[in-house]
């Protein structure tokens, strides 16, 4: 009976069945989802050898697999989503122990954007690069750059600072090595010369993928959740700011700009449950716009200024018991993480076969 051919994990493109391969298993993290068999734990990870690093979905893995260890795993196939080939592992799928050291090409742990942790601090992740700033400084007498950009993909962005590397705008791009930092609860990537760099070719939507509350555990910019406002804040309402440093103002006049006349905004704080976990959610004026019908003339009409219990009353009704879908940056502070949104709309039928859809395809 002839040998079966081990593939090679950059060999491996496209969809292939019965797929034979000799890996090191780099890491196994377990999720619990509810089917319509009732509750189910699936796990999923990366798998490395000499020539790269793949992720995999175990729908049944033996308790006897362990990470850092080296397998021959037979029996198993890959699958193509949104131009990415994964690994799938099911009952059919064997797992052979081999007492021996596999010199991994990537070792770097790879992350989507939204489950990056401070667990490792570098990490390897893709996204595109957007909304390139550049600073300079100055160090040991001589002026160096800063370039700042933004990295997002389909569960989130991040900030990125580059330290003398520049990134090409607008480009889907590999980082090997990058330092994950937190500063003001949020997350930050740092790039330096020692930072593996390869542009890829990503299949990235213009909005984020709909994601489950209780599946956001760290801060995350540009996510989006979908839920019901189930409590508002007591603060939520009409504000005043000064329209010189747009600090909001609790008394007459802005202390430091005394002679400026104040301005009015809104602000709501409200809490939105999916079901699944619940979050604080902060939004200013323009997200609430369109769902609360204030417009910017009845906060400027100086002959008949807005009323706080007017706005109130608007905002209860735009918000409380509504089903709605959010997209907003998460941030890290000492009650837990909350949402700043930036985009508030109500569900309707396009969005909820949307929100259907997304979901099951995480199970594809």
């Amino acid at each position: 009976m002839p040998e079966e051919k081990l593939l090679k994990i950059s060999d491996i493109k496209g969809d292939i069945l019965d797929l034979n391969i000799k890996a090191k298993i780099l890491s196994i993290s377990a999720k619990e989802t509810e089917t319509s068999r009732g509750k189910t734990t699936y796990h999923y990870g990366l798998i490395g050898d000499d020539t790269g690093v793949i992720s995999y979905t175990a729908w049944a893995l033996p308790s006897t697999v362990r990470e850092k260890d080296v397998y021959e795993i037979k029996r198993c196939y890959s699958k193509t989503y949104k131009d990415k080939v994964r690994i799938y592992f099911d009952q059919k799928t064997e797992f052979k122990f081999l007492s021996e050291e596999i010199d991994v090409k990537r070792n770097y742990r790879y992350y989507s954007i939204k489950d990056l942790n401070m667990n490792d601090k570098f990490v390897a992740v893709e996204g595109m690069v957007r909304d390139e700033k550049v600073k300079e400084y100055e160090k040991d007498g001589e002026k160096r750059k800063i370039y700042q950009y933004t990295l997002r993909d389909q569960t989130g962005s991040i900030g990125v600072s580059s330290f003398g590397v520049q990134l090409k705008e607008g480009k889907a791009v590999r980082l090997e090595g990058a330092r994950l930092d937190e500063f003001n609860g949020y997350y930050r990537l740092n790039i330096s010369d020692k930072t593996g760099i390869e542009y890829v070719s990503l299949n990235i939507g213009n909005e984020p993928d709909f994601t489950y509350i209780k599946d956001i555990r760290n801060p995350v910019g540009d996510v989006m959740i979908s839920g019901f406002v189930i409590s508002m804040g007591e603060k939520s309402g009409l504000i005043t700011r000064c329209p010189e440093c747009r600090k909001k103002i609790d008394d007459i006049r802005c202390p430091d700009h005394p002679e400026s006349p104040v301005e009015y905004d809104i602000f709501a704080y409200f809490t939105v449950d999916d079901g699944t976990d619940y979050i604080q959610v902060s939004s200013g004026y323009g997200p609430l716009k369109a769902l609360t019908g204030i417009e910017e003339d009845y906060l400027k009409n100086t002959n008949r200024p807005p009323l706080r219990k007017e706005v109130r009353e608007k905002l209860d009704r735009a918000l409380m018991h509504s089903a709605l879908y959010l997209r907003g940056n998460v941030r890290q502070n000492t009650q837990g993480l909350s949402m700043k949104a930036t985009d508030i709309n109500r569900i309707d039928k396009e969005t909820l076969g949307k929100i259907t859809k997304i979901q099951e395809e995480e199970f594809i």
